[in-house]
């Protein structure tokens, strides 16, 4: 009589666990009805029941979550989902209750902060949403965007939510930064960079391109700049060669960044030319660029561009240097100087340098325009005259300055 007895009750338990992991309300409600006193049966019946898409049921789902959390007053999910489904019953002050008691049983918890401090943030109530939502963040950072993102429609009082909302945590702020770039929310995303900065962080370029970028396609130049040059400020790099006023960032290639909105640009390999920066050669610090021609094409090329941020109606002197060894042909390296964003001003070119040489110094005066607010400035080879000279031989590039005219010009 016992093994039956035992068999049997093992037998319905296996039946209503397999039932547990249904996916339908008969299921589910087999599971209950075998074992009314399991408060995670109970749960998962009240949770889709809510949830539902095609036949929601908060009656029925308020009832079934009541039961759990009767069964087990310490069970947080259930506590939680109770009070969603109070909020959507209309039952404010029921649903603050549970979601109250969410807390106390764990009130450690980053999911139970958010899901009640976005409850009170529906309510109006700020500052005690602002309570919750913080200590989401200082548990969990990466939620920074969401967090940003539902308060600022509901208060969008920036001062607010740095003073009383962020974490002292650069990476809260990072997230939050990403968040106002994607709504469009520029001069928010600017205040909190204001912010992040007095953090002291250590930052990676992905920090903080996306912000200066979207600076640059919506026309702020000098501050997509600024903040390119505060957040490399932040990174671990080798001491910069550049004369004061530089329009160019790194202008003798020290850091070794390629292909960021104010770095140099290039392919490693493109039309016959491999691209490279070359330690054993250099102008001055510990680098320069090194073109490689292959003897197979006749490239018409802007090998390497760099964008700078310059003032209207400002004089500027650009300089570079260059040095070749066995460049063949009638055209080797020279430099472009392009206003972006008018098309009508002419390209100002250097001479070239072909053959072999020793350092070159190659320079031009440029004048900013009305209304161009941003220059490139490119290592290039235009196509010889004769289409079937193909281009050898090896050229480096360094020390490529554009400065105001005023400033001081350096030569070694």
């Amino acid at each position: 009589m016992v093994g039956v007895w035992v068999s049997f009750f093992g037998v319905r338990t296996g039946i209503a666990g397999r039932a547990a992991e249904g996916s339908s309300d008969s299921q589910l409600q087999l599971a209950v009805r075998l074992e009314s006193r399991n408060p995670e049966y109970w749960y998962r019946l009240g949770h889709y029941q809510q949830f539902n898409l095609e036949q929601p049921d908060l009656i029925a789902s308020v009832a079934s979550l009541q039961k759990a959390v009767e069964l087990n007053p310490g069970y947080t999910e259930a506590w939680l989902d109770l009070g969603t489904a109070y909020e959507l019953n209309g039952d404010i002050a029921a649903a603050r209750n549970a979601f109250e008691h969410a807390k106390k049983t764990y009130p450690a918890s980053a999911d139970v902060a958010w899901r009640y401090g976005n409850f009170l943030l529906r309510q109006g109530d700020l500052p005690a949403s602002f309570t919750e939502l913080k200590l989401t963040l200082q548990s969990d950072p990466r939620r920074a965007g969401a967090v940003f993102s539902r308060v600022y429609r509901a208060d969008p009082d920036i001062e607010a939510i740095v003073n009383n909302l962020l974490p002292a945590v650069p990476e809260a702020y990072i997230n939050a930064i990403a968040e106002a770039v994607d709504s469009q929310q520029l001069a928010v995303a600017e205040t909190m960079w204001m912010r992040l900065l007095t953090l002291k962080p250590k930052l990676e370029i992905s920090d903080f391109d996306k912000l200066v970028n979207a600076l640059l396609a919506n026309g702020d130049y000098g501050a997509a700049r600024r903040v390119w040059d505060q957040g490399m400020a932040t990174i671990n790099l080798p001491p910069l060669i550049q004369p004061q006023g530089s329009v160019l960032w790194d202008p003798s290639f020290e850091s070794g960044i390629t292909n960021e909105p104010f770095s140099w640009n290039f392919k490693p390999l493109e039309e016959g030319v491999h691209t490279e920066y070359d330690t054993t050669e250099k102008l001055s610090g510990k680098q320069s660029l090194r073109l490689t021609f292959d003897g197979k094409h006749n490239p018409n090329a802007e090998v390497a561009c760099a964008l700078g941020v310059v003032t209207p109606g400002t004089k500027y002197l650009f300089s570079g240097w260059v040095k070749a060894r066995e460049i063949t042909g009638d055209e080797g390296v020279r430099f472009h100087i392009r206003a972006v964003g008018n098309v009508n001003i002419p390209l100002t070119s250097t001479k070239e340098i072909h053959g072999s040489t020793p350092w070159a110094f190659l320079d031009a005066q440029w004048v900013a325009a009305p209304g161009v607010h941003r220059i490139e400035v490119c290592v290039s080879r235009e196509p010889s005259t004769n289409a079937d000279i193909h281009i050898s031989g090896d050229a480096w590039v360094d020390d490529v300055t554009l400065v105001p005219e005023a400033a001081e010009h350096r030569r070694p």
